[in-house]
């Protein structure tokens, strides 16, 4: 009888020992915002893009694990914002984001050109030569002229989706669109268009963009911080090297 209960008391302890240790081990979980911004991120891309792969994998050297939720770029930043995920990938460095957000190492660092109808004759120097222009946007993004819009100087038409600017472009609506030179270029040769198109030689911009957690959460400063080893872990492996000539052969596409 002792005995029994003796065995039915060890079958208690290692089970209950089994438990504890498997959930030490467990990966921790990030939660983040992702979008349709191809070809870095998308849900119809191998690994939702090159950049969620970089995310995702910097994190797994840290054996965190990565879940992405799709939304509209706007959604997804207030949902980052007000807790109900960790963070939103990848942004650009902006003083109201950085109210709210912290700001991993760079991810990338990406050129903002002005694409133009061909024949149009659009020309551009600085924000001042920008005035009375129609320029094309997407909404929740910062092109750089964030004063000289409070301000009325620039006006910039923002939409949701990035095809709908290039539609308007071409049925003279804007004087220029403006995107990341390897999304724009992208979309619109998916879109069978990019011989009516050509790209202004002056960048609008050239910027680094980011991974963003919010400050509200405590575990966020713990996330970043091993986002920040792991991130640098692949680039000094190589790994990140190989992971963005990748992209550009077209090896992300299914």
């Amino acid at each position: 009888m002792k005995k029994t209960l003796f065995n039915r008391l060890m079958n208690v302890f290692v089970l209950s020992a089994a438990m504890v240790f498997s959930g030490a081990s467990a990966a921790e979980k990030v939660t983040l915002a992702n979008g349709e911004w191809a070809p870095y991120l998308s849900e119809n891309l191998k690994e939702y893009g090159v950049i969620s792969d970089v995310v995702k994998k910097a994190f797994a050297k840290e054996n965190i694990e990565v879940e992405y939720v799709f939304l509209p770029w706007k959604r997804g930043y207030e949902d980052a914002k007000s807790g109900k995920l960790n963070g939103s990938l990848i942004w650009s460095r902006t003083e109201d984001r950085e109210k709210d957000f912290d700001y991993s190492d760079t991810v990338i660092d990406l050129k903002t050109v002005a694409f133009y109808k061909k024949g149009s004759g659009f020309d551009w120097s600085d924000a001042a030569s920008m005035k009375g222009k129609k320029l094309g946007g997407v909404t929740g993004y910062s092109y750089g002229f964030d004063d000289e819009e409070k301000s009325g100087l620039v006006s910039i038409e923002r939409v949701s989706s990035a095809d709908a600017n290039v539609k308007k472009l071409l049925a003279g609506r804007l004087d220029a669109y403006m995107e990341d030179l390897d999304v724009g270029s992208e979309l619109m040769n998916s879109m069978g268009v990019m011989d009516q198109v050509e790209v202004h030689p002056k960048p609008i911009k050239e910027k680094s963009y980011h991974l963003i957690l919010n400050k509200s959460q405590p575990e966020n400063k713990k996330l970043m911080d091993a986002f920040n080893r792991g991130l640098q872990a692949l680039k000094d492996s190589g790994e990140y090297d190989k992971m963005i000539e990748a992209s550009r052969r077209g090896e992300y596409k299914k």
